[in-house]
């Protein structure tokens, strides 16, 4: 039945390939979302949306209330990643912007939040034109500054659920490189934590010497902590439980300077276990002061700790219910979700309020066969159709399967 209904009521997505053609050619980056706001706005005001925007920054959510009956939200995410891009497809991005803190980034919608933002407009308006066949009230969220994990929180603490109704479900998917026009869901987790840790050590000047240049080098002592840090969390953590460390930032040194006095290195630090979490940023913070201290550094190591992504864990009772709905209508194209080690802010948006959800992949592979770019790749470009057409289909299956009368 819910299949009938998509099949009668999914709009001529020539439109919203067009959307899609346009957004991917004119990125923009995080929290500097605001053309692409205004877009998905104006989109979400001719389909008849009650809209509000500058939610958290650029956010924009979209409110369509038909009769009583549960509340659904569903989100795609603005903003696009600073990467050049070094695909071939004609609406190529040559864009290139001063980001948040000054710098001039080629940019790129590497991720695939351009096909999400498609998807999200074509199921709105296939839902907007099936308003007979379900009651109650769809939330369309388009989020900003998803790819720093801080617009979710944001468009929380901007007042979003003084404006629009606290949600029942929330669902959300992404395009990644499975075969084009599968689906991809699972319960429990599917998505890592992530949390950041800015460390600075310490080189001098130094207790008993006049002479800085003398004390301790913080450069290789930090080279050194980070090369032993994912085989140490290994030995004292195991590998049967999934976490890792990496580094994603190093500097040292100012110019001019006859010696370097500290050195800052930034931590990726990833979890699926919230007591592993814990036990591993223990871990981290011990080893590193060791370290510091078989060194003789003149300072304690200083810490700044902050979650960039929580779990991603779907809600059993929802996902067996988008679940079943996929395997109705895509048959073998509906496929186990696998846990990937990318992260989300998505489930923060009903965090405060309990919210159940759901949160699954669609495919837009643009190689049938050897090796297939993936998201954040510079050549990622996922193939228009039938990839629209599939995450088009899923968004209103699944919103079909809390609200369908």
């Amino acid at each position: 039945m819910l299949g009938e209904i998509i099949n009668q009521f999914r709009p001529d997505l020539a439109k919203y390939e067009k959307f899609y053609r346009h957004v991917h050619q004119n990125p923009e980056i995080s929290g500097l979302e605001a053309e692409t706001a205004t877009l998905v706005a104006s989109h979400l005001q001719n389909l008849g949306f009650e809209v509000y925007t500058n939610i958290g920054g650029h956010g924009v959510v979209g409110v369509l209330k038909n009769g009583p009956g549960k509340t659904v939200l569903i989100r795609a995410e603005l903003d696009a990643l600073p990467i050049l891009e070094e695909t071939n497809v004609p609406y190529k991005s040559t864009k290139r912007m001063i980001d948040r803190y000054g710098n001039e980034r080629p940019i790129m919608h590497a991720c695939g939040h351009d096909m999400n933002m498609a998807a999200l407009l074509g199921a709105s308006e296939l839902l907007q034109a099936a308003r007979e066949r379900w009651s109650g009230t769809l939330i369309t969220l388009f989020q900003p500054d998803e790819e720093e994990t801080g617009g979710a929180q944001a468009m929380v603490n901007d007042g979003l659920y003084d404006k629009v109704p606290v949600p029942d479900v929330m669902l959300g998917q992404h395009v990644v490189p499975l075969q084009p026009g599968q689906v991809a869901v699972k319960s429990g987790p599917v998505l890592v934590a992530a949390d950041t840790i800015k460390v600075r050590v310490t080189g001098g000047p130094c207790e008993g010497s006049m002479n800085p240049q003398i004390c301790v080098d913080p450069i290789p002592l930090a080279m050194r902590i980070v090369s032993q840090l994912e085989g140490y969390i290994r030995d004292n953590i195991g590998i049967e439980d999934d976490a890792s460390v990496a580094c994603w930032g190093f500097h040292a040194g100012i110019p001019g300077n006859d010696y370097v006095a500290y050195t800052d290195f930034l931590l990726d630090v990833k979890t699926i276990k919230a007591e592993v979490r814990k036990e591993v940023l223990e871990v981290i913070e011990k080893k590193i002061r060791q370290e510091c201290r078989e060194a003789k550094t003149p300072k304690e190591p200083v810490f700044n700790y902050s979650v960039r992504a929580p779990l991603t864990s779907n809600d059993a009772d929802t996902t067996a219910l988008v679940q079943s709905s996929f395997d109705s209508y895509f048959g073998s194209d509906s496929v186990l979700m696998e846990l990937t080690r990318a992260c989300e802010d998505f489930s923060i948006l009903g965090s405060q309020h309990g919210i159940p959800y759901t949160y699954w992949n669609f495919g837009g592979s643009s190689k049938q066969d050897g090796e297939m770019p993936t998201n954040h790749s510079p050549f990622f470009a996922p193939a228009i159709e039938p990839t629209l057409k599939a995450g088009t289909d899923a968004m209103g299956l699944a919103v079909l399967s809390f609200i369908a009368q």
